[in-house]
C-alpha cells in the first residue's frame, strides 16, 4: 500500500503539496493557544487561597467575562487569516490549486473548519485554561504582586493594553513575520517528503528480506 502511494502521488502532485503545505504549517496556529511542555508537568504545589482569589479576579480583569468569548475569537480569526495569507502567496500552493478542479473551494472549506472548530474548542475549554493560568499566576506571583498588576490593569493605560492586546496578531509587521515563517516552512515540504518517501521504502525493502 505504503508503495502504492508513493507511486501514484505523481498523479496527485497538487493534491499532496496543498496538504503537505497546510500540515506543515497549522500547529503553529495550534501553538499559540498552548504549547505542550517538553517534559511531563512537575506534580502540583498547594496554592495560597489568598492569591489565588486574586489571580483570579486578575484573570477577569485580563479577559473579562462579557469580551472574552469575542477576544478568543478576534485572535483566532488574525492568526488563520494570516496563515491563510501566508498560504495564498505560495507559488507551489497557487501551481498546485490550478492543477486540481476544484482545489480553491476545498481549500477554503479547510481553513473554515479549522478557524470553527479551533475557535469552538479554545472558548468551550477557556473556564478550564483560565482556572489552571489562576494558579499558576498563584504559585509564581505574591499577594502584593498580583495586586499590584490589577491596580495598573484598572488604570486608563492599562485598560488600553487590555482592548489593543488581542489586535497585535492582526498588524502588518506581525503578518508579514509570519508569512516568512509560513514561506520557509513551506520550503522544507518537498524535501521532508523526499526523506518520508525514503525511510517508508526503506521499510518495505526490510519487510521483504
Amino acid at each position: 500500500m505504503t508503495r502504492k502511494f508513493f507511486r501514484d502521488r505523481s498523479a496527485h502532485s497538487g493534491v499532496m503539496l496543498l496538504c503537505a503545505s497546510l500540515s506543515s504549517a497549522l500547529p503553529i496556529a495550534a501553538s499559540a493557544q498552548t504549547a505542550p511542555p517538553p517534559n511531563a508537568p512537575a506534580p502540583a504545589t498547594p496554592v495560597d487561597p489568598a492569591r489565588l482569589t486574586a489571580a483570579r479576579a486578575l484573570m477577569d480583569q485580563l479577559m473579562p467575562p462579557a469580551t472574552r468569548d469575542q477576544m478568543m475569537r478576534s485572535i483566532m480569526t488574525a492568526m488563520m487569516q494570516n496563515i491563510t495569507r501566508s498560504f495564498t502567496q505560495s507559488p507551489e500552493l497557487a501551481t498546485a490549486i490550478d492543477q486540481e478542479p476544484g482545489a480553491r473551494a476545498v481549500f477554503d472549506r479547510f481553513m473554515e473548519r479549522q478557524m470553527t472548530t479551533s475557535t469552538n474548542d479554545l472558548i468551550a475549554n477557556l473556564p478550564g485554561m483560565l482556572d489552571a493560568m489562576a494558579r499558576a499566576y498563584a504559585r509564581r506571583f505574591t499577594l502584593a504582586q498580583l495586586n499590584d498588576m490589577a491596580t495598573f490593569f484598572a488604570t486608563p493605560t492599562g485598560q488600553i493594553y487590555l482592548t489593543l492586546a488581542p489586535t497585535i496578531m492582526a498588524d502588518p509587521d506581525v503578518g508579514a513575520w509570519m508569512n516568512g515563517l509560513m514561506t520557509r516552512s513551506m520550503q522544507r515540504v518537498p524535501d521532508e517528503l523526499a526523506k518520508l518517501k525514503a525511510e517508508i521504502e526503506a521499510l518495505d525493502k526490510k519487510g521483504r528480506h
